[in-house]
Formats: structure tokens, sequence, C-alpha cells
């Protein structure tokens, strides 16, 4: 019979928990600092590739919206699983199969191609440069309009000075929790996988997730599981902003009944970064011609030109905060 040491068992887990958490964080700074000084292909992007596939998938899936609502839901799931369980099987044998080196480049790929932090920057950036132009002229407007309406689903074409900011600021908010925190969460939970699995889930509720009679039913399970995926992301988000912020606010914010307007996740990372900011967002805005009602979200002042780069730093300093947490962990 082989002796049982228990000290060598726990030695053992010691030393791999150690060298696991070590190449966590090594490749969590590679693909960080990839996505910063390369951005996303200008040419072409994985998700360009996946989005057609996505596609094919509803177009021999989807039934006609004449079919029951539970029938129209289970072809939805159907699809759902045919999008995305291929490229998952893929990447998990390859990880398998590769050496040591090539499977940590590998992970590093992916998880650059999942973050879109220095793309959210961009955008951003393209909305504050011709808006903080002073005097502002009308040219300089219509070119601020031109880049918020590249990030929003709102009407653009009308909006003032302070509407374009506003839209700005919300969709730097929001979008940070699922374009650079939410992928970092599954990472460093999952590893590659996870990361494919968010990004491809948060794809597709981008193109099916919405309530609009050919997709109401079809995308609800897109829609449902995407908001899975973000609930704890989304929860840490908010104090990362209230600590990178205005604390109490950020919080007081978060937690008001008019946080959970727009989703469970996007409405309280969205007013706990209002909050933090000391500005409010929310109210009237016109989508596909309609002008809908939003609860306001935060406290303080009207969003201004210079709200919109301190979201951006808003941001940055979240990632920084992040970035040192799991640094010490390591």
């Amino acid at each position: 019979m082989i002796p049982f040491n228990l000290d060598s068992v726990l030695g053992g887990f010691l030393v791999g928990l150690v060298s696991w958490i070590s190449a966590t964080g090594w490749m969590l700074v590679a693909a960080l600092v990839l996505d910063r000084l390369l951005g996303e292909p200008k040419s072409w992007h994985p998700l360009v590739w996946f989005g057609r596939w996505v596609d094919l998938c509803r177009q021999y899936c989807q039934r006609p919206l004449e079919a029951s609502a539970s029938r129209q839901r289970s072809t939805g799931v159907l699809a759902w699983c045919l999008a995305v369980m291929p490229w998952g099987l893929i990447l998990w044998v390859l990880l398998w199969v590769l050496p040591t080196f090539l499977d940590n480049i590998l992970t590093v790929l992916v998880l650059y191609f999942a973050i879109g932090w220095q793309s959210l920057r961009e955008h951003a950036l393209a909305i504050y440069q011709p808006l903080s132009s002073r005097p502002l002229t009308n040219e300089k407007l219509d070119e601020a309009r031109l880049a918020v309406s590249y990030i929003v689903s709102r009407d653009t074409q009308n909006l003032d000075e302070s509407a374009v900011a506003k839209a700005g600021i919300e969709s730097v908010l929001e979008n940070g929790s699922d374009a650079i925190f939410a992928p970092i969460f599954w990472f460093l939970l999952l590893g590659a996988p996870g990361v494919l699995l968010y990004r491809l889930a948060n794809t597709l509720d981008a193109m099916w997730g919405y309530k609009t009679p050919s997709l109401l039913y079809f995308g609800w399970f897109a829609a449902r599981f995407d908001d899975v995926l973000n609930y704890v992301p989304a929860r840490l988000v908010v104090y990362s902003y209230a600590a990178c912020g205005q604390w109490h606010r950020a919080l007081r914010s978060a937690r008001q009944p008019s946080a959970r307007w727009k989703s469970p996740n996007a409405g309280p990372v969205m007013a706990a970064g209002a909050g933090a900011l000391g500005v409010q967002l929310g109210g009237e805005a016109v989508y596909f011609g309609k002008t809908e009602s939003r609860p306001i979200l935060g406290e303080g002042d009207k969003p201004q030109v210079k709200h919109l780069k301190e979201a951006i730093l808003l941001v940055d300093k979240s990632v920084c905060l992040w970035g040192a947490v799991i640094c010490l962990l390591v």
C-alpha cells in the first residue's frame, strides 16, 4: 500500500495553485497591454466571422412568428447552443492538446480579443474631442453626434451638446462593465473557456436580445443568459466605480429603485458611475422616433463635456484598481 502523506498532497496543491495564479496574472497583464497598444483589429475581427455564423444559426433555427411562444423560445435555445458550443469545444480541445507555452499564448490572444478597453476609449474620445472644441461649431457638434451614434441605439441627429455628452457617458459606463470587467472576471474564474463563453454570449445578446416582434421569444434565452453572466461582474463594477469616484453618492445611486430601470445589471452600473462622477444621467431620450421617459440615474450636475472625459478616466482608474488587486493576490 502506498503511504498517504497529507503534507505532500497539500504542498503539491499549494504549489499548483500559486503557479496557476501567477500564470493568470501575467496573461491578464499581457492581454491588457496588447489591447492598449493595438486596440481592436481594424480590418478583421473574430467576432465578425462569429456574427456570420450566428446569422446562419438564426436562419435555419428560427420558427415563423405564428409559432407558439414556447416553440420560439426552444428554437432560440437550440440556436444559441449551435452558435456557441462548437467554438467552446474547439478551444477546449486546443487548450488540452497544445503544450503549455502555446496554451498560454492562445489564452492571451482569446482574452485580448475579448477585452474592448482601447476600443471603448477610442469611441469615447471621438465624441469628446469635437465636443470640447471652443467655440463649438455646428460642424463639430455634427461630428460628435455621428461619433456617438456608433455606440448608442438612440436617435442622435437632433441632440444638443449636453445630450450628446450624456449619451456618451452612459455608453462608456455601461460598456465598461460589458467590454472590460466581465471578461476579466470570467477569465479569472474559468480561464480562456470562460472568456470565450462570456464574449460569445454577450455578442448574441447584442444581436438577439431585443424585444422586437421577431426576437421577443427567439432571443429570450440569449438576453436572460447574458443577464446571468453579468450579474456578479456588474456588482463588482458598482463598487469599483464607487472606489474610484464619489463613494457614498455612487452606492446611494446604485441602490435607488430607479437603478433597476434598464436591466438588472446595466442600470446599477450606470447609476453608480453617475453618482461617482456627480452627474445626473437618464431622463428623456428618443429611440427610433419615439421619446422614452427614463428615470434619473445618479445625482449632481447636468451632464457636460468634462464629465465625458471624467467617465473615461473613471473606467481607466477602475481597470488599474482591478489590476492592482489581482497583482496583490499574485
